[in-house]
């Protein structure tokens, strides 16, 4: 059983063809997938898709290069939205050196 740890299904060039993209994971044997989360204010994307399947999950979190941009201060909004059934952790978040523009 194959289980896609990271994607972005609520990326746009995803999203326009969400039921064929998780056929096409499905005919390729994945069997679960977590779609990450990089910004709170899109939060609720990414949790409704999570919601429409039943083997999709989430994370909520602030990528790196977005946290400027959300200002978020304490973790609370974070640890609220954990709550939900769907959330099986916290992330994007940390450091990421590879673009080097955090």
């Amino acid at each position: 059983m194959l289980i896609d740890s990271h994607c972005h299904l609520d990326f746009p060039e995803l999203t326009s063809d969400e039921s064929g993209v998780l056929a096409r994971a499905r005919t390729a044997g994945v069997a679960g997938m977590l779609t990450i989360s990089t910004r709170l204010d899109q939060f609720e994307r990414v949790r409704a898709i999570a919601e429409r399947h039943e083997n999709v999950w989430c994370s909520v979190g602030v990528h790196p290069h977005e946290a400027k941009e959300e200002g978020q201060r304490t973790p609370d909004r974070l640890i609220e939205a954990t709550r939900h059934p769907k959330v099986v952790g916290i992330g994007e978040t940390g450091l990421d050196f590879y673009y080097e523009h955090s």
